[in-house]
């Protein structure tokens, strides 16, 4: 835990999570309750619906937030840092070593995860906006299937806003999203709070036996209910994924002192108002407060939609990131919007989230219907992160089954119940997060395999490095002054490009310097340790470089290091050698199919190429292009 961590910048950092972590779960008010009442009949929704739905809510929030991901899952922290990668790092090692065995299952797992959060990336900003500007729909408009057209509009073009604001970085007006992000949750709580405070009986939802009465009496409404229940809980992985940021204690601290009291007073005075008014259930949100303030509400409401789409996309562009730099994904331009780590922004992966975003606002129309799509989502990373803390508690922490096992039996029933609720929602909406996983997934099995099938072709015939450094005292290759980087993919095995070099052309400098480049397990590696130099003969260096999955590898930076601990070369005079791969299409090997050829192909022609990615100087960088048939 780094110094900003320390119990005296708590506070700070405590309202620096409530704008960034608790977006998502902070703007569910908005449609969670009205999505699970219109299962059990909307606006005939009887008290038992309502009375059940809040109980099932509060418990919900408790459980599956203050006790899985408060007080268990933010346990697991690898090197300080959460979410999805850290439990695969954690639960794939044992002692310190990969775990081969059983490393394949969880590695996809966690894949399956990861994807997953791809589809609650492009749904967060639709339904919020969505949810936000529903404020503005006539009453008589509640009942229909779409918004009118006006509003479909608006929203289309506020969602466009959110992604084209990307670019400006989250540091830019990260500093106001926590006030503004504080005032949203004191506004909801005290308007709750003036509800309940006309119709206190609502208050005996917080009983878990109007959840039981519920079950008991209505069992397949209430297990239809789940579908809604679920929407409270979203954003509860942020919580862990945005560890490293604000540290525990800060989230803790900002979950029980502001956050949850204000989303728990927001439900029951939404309950209140149904329970005088069953008008009010067909917008609950609104329902709060009086007419004559719907206006500056929705404005509000809009704002924290933006805000909570802020946290969501600057998650998927971090999960990207660290694909790519375990080589899962295509390599990527990611552009630095300030000097904080993390604050990156990603052209591409806006790009098409913010296609697909408009496209879901404009098919779906309207956040009740969209609220199928999104509970798939979270109930199924909710499911893989508690296997995978399983996994880590058992293994790593070496918890007994006597305690282990019941723990994740209960949260396990609860989430699997979630999860088999909404399976049923994907005929009417609950098949776009699955689409979008089945996409993600298919993209990174495409690409793992095509680099496969490419460097297995150049290692077959790659010559051992010991012996290339040993030839050169035999062979007559001319020594020209100055410094040669090349990047070898294998360690021991000499570069591709030196081989290609001197087919053409024997020449070689001075000095040459093998990098291999590795991207560790964990989020940050120290300076003293990102650099390893080893000395062979004849004036070769073997240089290993590591970096963590949350930096970005500065190669020059590296050289300069490199030249401080007694490499014989110039900065200026020091040239870069990469290779530039392209793929052979026709072909008669049959490594892939012949459709995933032209898709790696294609990820390959559009990958960011290895100088962008490790900064290199573009006067002394000289590419070499390969082809490889596949």
């Amino acid at each position: 835990m780094s110094a900003a961590h320390t119990r005296k910048g708590t506070p700070l950092l405590a309202l620096g999570a409530i704008g960034v972590v608790f977006g998502d779960i902070g703007t569910s008010p908005l449609y969670a309750l009205r999505a699970t009442l219109d299962i059990a009949g909307g606006v005939q929704t009887a008290e038992m619906h309502v009375m059940g739905a809040l109980s099932l809510i509060v418990w919900g929030l408790l459980i599956i937030i203050g006790v899985k991901y408060i007080a268990l899952v933010m346990r697991a922290d690898n090197g300080g840092e959460g979410g999805l990668l850290s439990l695969l790092v954690l639960a794939s090692t044992r002692d310190g070593e990969p775990d081969v065995k059983r490393g394949r299952i969880i590695f996809w797992l966690a894949l399956l995860g990861a994807a997953l959060l791809y589809g609650d990336g492009i749904i967060t900003p639709a339904i919020s906006v969505l949810s936000a500007m529903g404020g503005l729909a006539p009453e008589s408009a509640a009942t229909v299937t779409a918004q009118p057209h006006w509003i479909l509009v608006a929203s289309a073009f506020i969602v466009l806003a959110i992604f084209m604001m990307q670019r400006l970085g989250s540091g830019v007006l990260g500093w106001l999203m926590g006030p503004l992000m504080l005032g949203w949750f004191v506004l909801i709580g005290v308007l709750g709070a003036q509800q309940i405070i006309e119709t206190p009986a609502v208050l005996g939802a917080l009983s878990p036996w109007h959840a039981v009465e519920l079950v008991a009496h209505s069992p397949l409404t209430a297990f239809l209910m789940l579908g809604g229940i679920v929407l409270c809980v979203t954003g509860g992985e942020a919580l862990y994924a945005d560890m490293g940021h604000f540290g525990r204690r800060a989230i803790t601290l900002a979950w029980w002192v502001v956050v949850c009291p204000s989303l728990l007073l927001a439900y029951f005075g939404q309950g209140a108002a149904i329970l005088v008014s069953s008008e009010a259930a067909e917008n609950p949100f609104f329902a709060l407060a009086p007419e004559s303030f719907r206006v500056p509400m929705v404005v509000i409401a809009t704002i924290a939609a933006i805000i909570a789409s802020q946290a969501i996309i600057s998650g998927v562009f971090s999960m990207t990131r660290q694909l790519t730099q375990q080589g899962l994904l295509p390599p990527m331009r990611v552009v630095h919007t300030s000097n904080v780590e993390g604050q990156i922004y990603l052209p591409g992966i806006n790009l098409l989230m913010a296609i697909a975003c408009i496209l879901i606002v404009l098919l779906f129309g309207t956040a009740d219907r969209l609220a199928s799509a999104y509970g798939l989502a979270v109930t199924g990373v909710m499911v893989l992160t508690t296997c995978l803390f399983a996994v880590v508690a058992r293994r790593r922490w070496k918890w007994s089954w006597w305690y282990l096992g019941p723990l994740v039996a209960v949260l396990l029933s609860i989430e699997l119940t979630l999860l088999a609720s909404n399976l049923l929602k994907i005929p009417s909406g609950g098949w776009v997060p699955l689409a979008v996983a089945v996409f993600i997934l298919a993209i990174v099995a495409t690409w793992r395999r095509g680099l496969h099938l490419v460097n297995r072709g150049r290692l077959e015939d790659g010559l051992p490095l010991d012996r290339f450094v040993e030839s050169l005292d035999d062979r007559a290759i001319e020594r020209c002054p100055g410094t040669g980087v090349f990047f070898g993919r294998e360690t021991g095995i000499t570069p591709v490009t030196v081989r290609k070099l001197l087919r053409h052309m024997p020449v070689l400098p001075e000095t040459l310097i093998i990098v291999h480049l590795h991207a560790s397990g964990v989020p940050r590696v120290s300076h003293q340790h990102r650099l390893r130099l080893e000395s062979l003969a004849n004036g070769v260096w073997k240089a290993t470089v590591r970096f963590g999955y949350l930096q970005k590898a500065d190669l020059p930076g590296m050289m300069r290091d490199a030249i401080e601990r007694g490499v014989p070369a110039d900065l200026k005079t020091m040239t870069y050698w990469v290779r530039r791969d392209q793929v052979a299409l026709a072909t008669d090997h049959h490594g892939m199919a012949r459709w995933r050829v032209a898709v790696f192909a294609y990820l390959l022609r559009n990958a960011t190429v290895l100088p962008d990615l490790l900064d290199l100087p573009p006067r002394r960088t000289v590419e070499i292009g390969m082809r490889a048939p596949l």
